[in-house]
């Protein structure tokens, strides 16, 4: 059983985040996937697209890289957690007994079913993954108070996921959680449970 938690690039200077990366190391041995957002990396792309007016698909190549340096980032953070750049790295990882953290680069660049538009940021390319690995659940931890009660839809329509991820999740056979910072204990609970499925 495996489950994908991405990790919001807006908790790249957060204080919670060490304590999100020892949990992962030590309650998602062999079960979960680290997906990392963007961070600043992705917000100096967008600046830059904004300055010099290149095209989506360059900027969507830039981005992943963003994502790539973020991965990098949390694995210099706690080095228990080990990164990985192919699904069978991913697995390699998982099987042994460790935690990977997703490099999307190498996958996704030309990825079939990845759009290279803003509107497919690392929400998507997390629910992309969570298909791929055939994962049984999603998690993506936000910066903000996230409402239990908030559909999919509406998540999307007030910013909280990016705009394609309804689409990427549409007849998605794992569960979906969309989580705040503060909810470290429920995504340990949610990786508790899936040790006993």
């Amino acid at each position: 059983m495996t489950c994908v938690v991405k990790l919001g690039g807006s908790l790249q200077a957060d204080a919670l985040l060490p304590s999100w990366l020892e949990m992962l190391a030590r309650v998602g041995t062999g079960k979960a996937v680290i997906v990392p957002g963007g961070g600043t990396f992705a917000d100096q792309v967008r600046l830059a697209q904004q300055t010099w007016k290149f095209s989506d698909v360059i900027a969507h190549r830039m981005a992943l890289l963003a994502m790539d340096q973020f991965a990098l980032q949390l694995q210099g953070m706690n080095g228990e957690l080990v990164v990985a750049d192919s699904l069978l790295g991913i697995e390699r990882v998982l099987k042994n007994a460790q935690t990977p953290i997703w490099l999307p680069s190498a996958m996704c660049v030309s990825a079939k079913g990845v759009t290279a538009s803003w509107d497919v940021t690392s929400d998507s390319l997390a629910a992309w993954l969570a298909r791929a690995l055939h994962a049984t659940q999603l998690i993506l931890v936000k910066s903000w108070v996230v409402d239990n009660f908030m559909g999919i839809t509406e998540l999307a329509r007030q910013g909280i996921v990016d705009a394609g991820f309804c689409d990427m999740v549409r007849d998605a056979t794992f569960a979906v959680h969309v989580v705040s910072k503060t909810d470290q204990d429920v995504v340990a609970r949610l990786l508790d449970n899936e040790s006993q499925m």
